[in-house]
């Protein structure tokens, strides 16, 4: 999410309330190295002033060249803090209450890094580095733990700035100030605040109009507050109350995001996807402490609209975060939302990431009708859990067929990063009872839904290594099982495979009761084994063997019928089906051999399925 990263512009805003400080020091103890000297002191920490001039009229005016602030022991720069120039008015009578007022205030190129130690100490937290002796009233703490502390910035320009942000993987997020301003008539006006600047490599502007910085200070009431982030490729707009502003904690509002393509938006935060969908979101939003959710979020992803939740809780230092999608459409156009890559599926890479500071996603899809091409799937779901270097699929289902006779789908798996850049595939199939024709159609094979009409029954176990698809097939290895009881086919199609003239006369539409159907494939190394292949009906029974190189993409496939079960016409001559899966010819071969008729050893759940098939009695 967008808003996540949010908090870290507090950051900024904290840094003023550093310079508001300092002001202060100026005032009371000048010259320049008297001031170096006490902030150093206060801070723990090495601070340095080149030019420091103070007016004591009335505004205060306040001029600072080349400000340096040391980062923590260990830290990855020498400064934490380094500022160019920094030139201020101040209202006088507001010293005197203790709450600064900034009539003006102009900073030139600020650059400012934060990071945490190994113990998890800020560097924007200063005083002993022994945390656990210290007691915390001896440390000075860069953001203001309440709000009453903080001061009115009525007319505040920012320019050439950057923030650095170290997560605790080491990642670092920049957040380029390019120009900020932030205005106010007065205490008790709404204050507007326009930012041009970046997240990492991306352009982006953010622009708020907030209640006055009174209304801020008073901590009975929660913080009125708008803003808007825009890059070239996204949108995001927010408005409701803030009960801790300062974190961004407490929230609660109404969240708005669009997206040219879902890719400008996750190519913000890390590598694209290749994902080219526009999305569009909105929802409810609220944060507290590390809970960030989005209720009731209803949008559309590629023209597939869609509702749910979504969930974000950030874990501890060097935890992954958890990431949570509960989305239901009504329609889910796959195509429209996969990604974009290349068109050589053999060259999909399998190795999930392994990055420390991968999200744990849990990531629940359901949708009405699933669609890709002309194969459709009715009532899917789909439940996903992805962590750093595994993607695993608890279950995948879907409905074939009509409410009456609907047959159910189920696959699950994992997918793990192993060594050398590889991953472990293993999946599992289980098909119930689903029509033929429909199942046929899911696979676009329109023309066969009318060849055969029953229940099909089905078990498939199958695991692959590699790193690309293409390579991951040639270690495939498994087993399936495809059965079929009190049926009907074609009577075209039995006459076909037995060579029976009457074929050549028969109306296509005549079928005969189909009374068994039994195929068994072993895989091994890429080359699935196919047989025995048994079809009994009451117009014959066909035996069939051979193989399908996966890898090649060609089938090798005998069919033969038993003369003691066709008619006088049969001349029951071996059907030799060759090719390219895209392309594959038949034709008659008396010298064709029928392969292996015994059965694999199967695993339990594909063996149960046979032993219950007439076939393989």
């Amino acid at each position: 999410m967008m808003v996540f990263r949010l908090k870290y512009l507090a950051a900024l805003l904290a840094v003023l309330l550093v310079l508001a400080t300092g002001a202060m020091v100026a005032l009371l103890a000048w010259p320049r190295a008297a001031v170096q000297t006490l902030a150093s002191h206060l801070l723990d920490r090495r601070v340095q002033i080149a030019e420091l001039s103070v007016g004591l009229g009335d505004p205060v005016t306040l001029t600072l060249r080349g400000l340096q602030i040391a980062n923590m022991p260990g830290g990855s720069s020498a400064d934490m803090i380094a500022i160019e120039a920094i030139d201020a008015t101040l209202d006088r009578p507001s010293l005197l209450r203790g709450r600064l007022v900034y009539e003006s205030l102009q900073v030139t190129r600020p650059r400012i890094a934060l990071e945490r130690d190994q113990a998890g100490r800020g560097n924007w937290e200063f005083g002993s580095s022994d945390v656990s002796a210290a007691p915390s009233s001896s440390r000075l703490v860069l953001v203001p733990k309440t709000r009453e502390q903080f001061p009115s910035l009525l007319n505040v320009r920012l320019t050439g700035g950057e923030l650095r942000f170290r997560t605790s993987s080491g990642k670092w997020l920049r957040l380029p100030l390019d120009d900020l301003t932030i205005q106010a008539t007065d205490e008790d006006a709404p204050v507007s605040l326009v930012l041009d600047g970046g997240y990492n490599d991306t352009d982006a502007q953010l622009t708020a109009r907030t209640a006055s910085f009174n209304a801020f200070r008073d901590a009975s009431k929660p913080f009125n507050a708008g803003f808007s982030i825009a890059t070239p490729g996204a949108k995001l707009d927010f408005k409701g109350l803030l009960h801790r502003p300062l974190d961004f904690d407490g929230v609660e509002g109404r969240l708005a995001l669009e997206a040219r393509r879902l890719d400008d938006l996750i190519g913000i935060f890390d590598s694209p996807a290749g994902i080219v969908a526009p999305l569009k979101l909105a929802g409810g939003l609220t944060r507290n402490g590390d809970a960030w959710r989005l209720e009731d979020a209803r949008g559309d992803l590629g023209g597939n609209a869609f509702t749910g939740r979504i969930a974000l809780d950030e874990g501890n230092r060097g935890e992954a975060d958890d990431l949570q999608f509960r989305l239901d459409f009504d329609r889910l156009d796959l195509p429209t939302v996969l990604p974009q890559g290349s068109s050589d599926w053999r060259k999909a890479n399998l190795r999930p990431s392994t990055a420390k500071d991968a999200a744990h996603l849990d990531l629940q899809i359901s949708a009405d009708a699933l669609l890709y091409g002309d194969r459709s799937l009715k009532q899917v779901a789909v439940a996903v859990e992805v962590a750093s270097g595994l993607i695993r699929l608890h279950g995948a289902t879907a409905n074939l067929g009509t409410p009456q006779q609907a047959g159910h789908l189920r696959l699950n798996g994992e997918l793990r990063a192993t060594d050398n850049d590889s991953a472990s595939l293993n999946a599992n199939l289980q098909l119930d009872r689903a029509e033929a024709g429909t199942l046929l159609q899911a696979l676009g094979l329109r023309n066969g839904a009318a060849q055969i009409a029953g229940a099909v029954e089905a078990r498939a176990a199958l695991r692959m290594n590699g790193a690309q698809l293409g390579d991951a097939l040639k270690t495939l290895q498994g087993h399936g099982v495809i059965a079929m009881q009190q049926g009907r086919i074609a009577r075209s199609l039995v006459e076909a495979a037995s060579a029976d003239l009457r074929a050549l006369f028969r109306d296509r539409g005549d079928s005969t009761a189909l009374r068994c159907l039994l195929a068994a494939a072993e895989i091994s190394n890429g080359m699935m084994v196919l047989g025995p292949l048994i079809l009994r009906s009451d117009g014959g029974t066909i035996r069939g063997g051979g193989g399908i190189d996966l890898t090649r993409q060609h089938l090798d496939l005998v069919l033969r019928s038993d003369p003691k079960t066709t008619g006088f016409l049969a001349l029951d001559i071996p059907l030799h089906l060759q090719g390219p899966l895209g392309d594959i010819s038949a034709k008659p071969d008396r010298q064709a051999m029928l392969p292996r008729q015994t059965l694999p050893d199967l695993p339990p759940a594909q063996a149960v399925l046979v032993r219950a098939n007439p076939c393989a009695q």
